[in-house]
Parts: structure tokens; C-alpha cells; sequence
């Protein structure tokens, strides 16, 4: 896992899995508490240098889903600082840190519960509640919309690969599916997930927190 900045001064909070798919959360510029939007994609790494063209950044303020790539350098389990251009050629520099927290093997025994918090997508906030089952079983509720899912561990690794199923009416996905990734974050019983759906035209990020 890695967490920095960019020279806008939002918060940067990412993985990257071993098969170079990463998901990197931002927040506002103005208020790290705040989370802007969700990139995903996939890259190479080779001696040193991580390279994305077709990434897809989901934003929550308005911006809608736009392409951008990503150019970087790292040193392993260290530091990874880099460019993200988007398709305007507009350019942002962003530089993390290496988390360890990401080698702890994630368990959704010690997830278990009911997660109080909000759903984020390109239309907005809205407040919603996830509960994880000890099988991995998600079911919950975004506004009046009902969801269902699976998290599973993924290896040794403190990620959970996670899709969820939305089941039509009001949600702000239809019925739509999205695959992606959780993370709990056990001092603060705090449970996160980014996950776009299949077309990556829109995109789920949830944040919520269990008594």
C-alpha cells in the first residue's frame, strides 16, 4: 500500500496487486478528509519505472470519468513518485510511501460487522450501510437500494478482491455489477472499497466504520 501527496496537496492512498492492477483513492485538495475520486487501471513495472496508458479516473466533484495515464518511478517497498496526465495533457505530480500494513494477510473474520458510512460515485454521496459476513458475504443498502456481494482474501496480502451486485430501482447503479478492492483498516474498525463497474463508465467508493 502507499500513501503521499500530490503538488495540489491532496491526500494520495493506493495499492498496488501483483498483477499491476492498482486502485488509488484522492481526496480534495482542501480537505484530506474528503475523498475526490478513485483511479484505476492497470501497469507495467520494470527496473524501476511503473508505466499506465489506459487508466480511468472516476471523479466525485463533478468531474465525471475521464482517461488519464501515468508515468512513475519506485523503489520497492519503498517510495513511488510520479505524473498523472490527463486528457487534456493537464499534468499532476504525486509522491508516496511504502505501507506495510499491506503484507498482513486480510481476514474477513475480524471485518465482521455493520459498516455505518456513505456510497460515492460521479452523481454524488449517499448515505448507505454495508454489512460483512465471516464467509465474506456483503449485503447492504445505499439509500433505498439494495446490494450483495462477495469479499474474498486476496492471498497474503491485506486486500480483498470484492464484487458487488446492485439490484435495480432506485440505485444509482441500476443493476449493474462492480469488481474491485477492500481494505479494512482494523485500529480505527473502518472498512473501504473502490470498485468500477465492468464498462469502467462509473464507479463505486464506500467508506464506513462499525461500533
Amino acid at each position: 500500500m502507499w500513501r503521499g501527496t500530490s503538488d495540489s496537496s491532496a491526500g494520495i492512498y493506493g495499492v498496488i496487486l501483483n498483477d499491476g492492477s492498482f486502485y488509488a483513492v484522492y481526496s480534495a485538495k482542501d480537505n484530506r478528509d474528503m475523498i475526490a475520486g478513485v483511479v484505476a487501471g492497470t501497469g507495467q513495472a520494470s527496473n524501476g519505472s511503473f508505466t499506465v496508458q489506459d487508466a480511468v479516473d472516476i471523479n466525485f466533484n463533478g468531474s465525471g470519468v475521464n482517461m488519464v495515464s501515468i508515468s512513475a518511478s519506485y523503489f520497492a517497498k519503498s517510495s513511488l513518485s510520479g505524473v498523472l496526465t490527463n486528457k487534456n495533457l493537464e499534468s499532476f505530480a504525486f509522491s508516496t510511501q511504502y505501507n506495510p500494513v499491506y503484507e498482513q494477510p486480510a481476514n474477513a473474520a475480524l471485518a465482521t460487522g455493520t459498516y455505518a458510512g456513505n456510497a460515492l460515485s460521479p452523481t454524488g454521496a449517499q448515505p448507505a450501510f454495508m454489512t460483512l459476513q465471516a464467509n465474506g458475504t456483503i449485503t447492504g443498502v445505499v439509500s433505498n437500494c439494495s446490494f450483495s456481494g462477495i469479499a474474498t482474501p486476496r492471498g497474503s496480502v491485506n486486500v480483498f478482491n470484492l464484487s458487488i451486485t446492485f439490484r435495480g430501482g432506485s440505485c444509482m447503479f441500476g443493476t449493474d455489477t462492480v469488481t474491485g478492492v477492500g481494505f479494512y483498516d482494523i485500529p480505527n474498525k473502518q472498512f473501504y472499497l473502490a470498485a468500477p463497474n465492468a464498462t469502467r463508465s462509473n464507479g463505486l467508493f464506500f467508506q464506513g466504520t462499525r461500533p
